[in-house]
């Protein structure tokens, strides 16, 4: 190779050596900077905004405010949760970046180039608005900008405050909560009247706070039913609703022009008393709720209004135990063993018959166990099982009488006062002979 070849190879090595110089050096003159840093981006305060939109998962929702109000801006009529707006802006009263990252020029490899999220806050100030990209798993941070050319790297990830569905700020009628449960009044294909009386000596024992008011006759309920009664009324599924714009007009297409059942509940809140109205409507197959003149209409899963809403009253609320005993107040018990009769003095925690002391703790846990597993008012036509009678210490109610009956093979037809209660399993009757006859084997009546 001539002199004149080489050093037109030399200079062709030369000028791609220098063009690849040029480009490193271009390149590196446009890498991002990222600095460490805790610096409030954006603060706003929900006084000041008059409305606030978004677009997420390609759902655009819009709102303003009028008179400190809230309102979906395309329809005035949907039933803005105030406190939800109100929680959702409180997360934007101060945004803080742990990482600005400046000199941007590809906003792609954050996610920016098509923002998951865009919200835009509109005050007397003007507008602003925060485009959301990719979320950094290593980091735990999120990918924003405001339009400034930078991006930022918050580590509360405003995104996750977004709802994408407007049906999540709606507001719904909820059952209040109550210090205490005063009363609930049902009328209609069930009815009943159910009273909070605490203090008062309506039976033999302190262990019940509520009562059926059967016309003035009181009749004890288990605390755990009403309350748990109460908390099916209050968790009902109010997701899905049919309406929320409900007048008179049209109740009757949903059967609440003449509802079903209704309960009215009165309950006490820091000492003041208030009331509410639950309607239940039925329409062919389909059942519905509302909430006092409320213009929300919630469908009811039909299952749920059968088994727990219309089949509610005595015998869903009323105490499965035969006997609820405060053994402090027994003073004693006769027992009918084959037609003798043992009378078990209780004098602190001794119990004797006669003078013989007796263990009696297997006949406590019997006592106890009694329960009633199918509710009914028939009359026994089978022979005595067992029965026994508690004397008690209140003048109210000096002696209860307990008297089980053969049902069949499985159950006993248990009366308390001789009243039915209905059938109690006969191994738990067999449970309390076995346990008397193991305290009175041997004894003289």
């Amino acid at each position: 190779m001539n002199r004149q070849k080489k050093l037109a190879v030399l200079i062709g090595v030369l000028v791609a050596l220098c063009a690849i110089i040029a480009i490193v050096s271009g390149v590196q003159k446009h890498m991002d900077t990222i600095s460490t840093v805790d610096e409030e981006i954006y603060a706003t305060s929900e006084s000041a905004l008059t409305a606030v939109s978004w677009t997420k998962d390609g759902s655009s929702l819009s709102f303003t405010k009028a008179d400190d109000t809230w309102q979906d801006a395309s329809d005035a009529e949907f039933p803005i949760d105030q406190d939800k707006m109100s929680d959702f802006l409180e997360h934007f009263e101060s945004v803080h970046a742990s990482f600005i990252i400046e000199d941007v020029e590809d906003f792609g490899q954050y996610g920016l180039d098509n923002p998951s999220c865009t919200i835009t806050f509109t005050s007397a100030d003007g507008e602003t608005t925060i485009q959301m990209g990719d979320y950094s798993t290593m980091d735990e941070k999120r990918y924003l900008t405001l339009g400034d050319g930078t991006v930022y790297l918050v580590d509360d990830d405003p995104e996750q405050y977004v709802a994408s569905d407007r049906d999540d700020l709606m507001r719904q009628d909820n059952v209040p909560d109550y210090d205490t449960l005063d009363s609930i009044v049902a009328t209609g294909e069930t009815a009943f009247t159910v009273e909070y009386h605490p203090d008062e000596d309506l039976t033999y024992t302190d262990a019940y706070d509520y009562y059926l008011n059967d016309n003035g006759s009181y009749r004890a309920l288990s605390t755990t039913k009403v309350e748990d009664f109460m908390t099916t009324l209050k968790n009902l599924d109010r997701t899905d609703y049919k309406t929320y714009t409900a007048d008179d007009s049209v109740l009757a297409d949903y059967g609440l022009d003449a509802p079903a059942v209704t309960f009215t509940v009165t309950c006490t809140a820091d000492e003041e008393q208030s009331s509410f109205t639950l309607a239940f409507g039925k329409k062919g197959d389909n059942c519905y709720m509302r909430m006092d003149d409320s213009p929300i209409i919630y469908a009811v899963d039909s299952d749920t209004y059968t088994d727990s809403i219309a089949a509610a009253g005595y015998d869903t609320l009323r105490p499965d135990e035969v006997l609820s005993l405060n053994w402090d107040d027994v003073e004693s018990i006769d027992f009918t063993v084959d037609d003798t009769t043992y009378t078990v003095e209780k004098n602190g925690d001794t119990y004797k018959i006669g003078d013989d002391v007796v263990e009696f703790d297997d006949v406590k846990d019997a006592v106890d166990g009694l329960k009633v597993n199918t509710f009914n008012s028939e009359s026994p036509s089978k022979k005595e099982e067992t029965t026994f009678t508690v004397h008690l210490k209140n003048d109210d109610f000096p002696t209860l009488t307990v008297t089980a009956y053969q049902y069949d093979g499985d159950n006993c037809l248990v009366q308390l006062d001789g009243t039915t209660l209905g059938l109690v399993s006969r191994s738990l009757v067999v449970d309390l002979t076995e346990a008397v006859n193991a305290i009175t084997l041997g004894l003289d009546a």
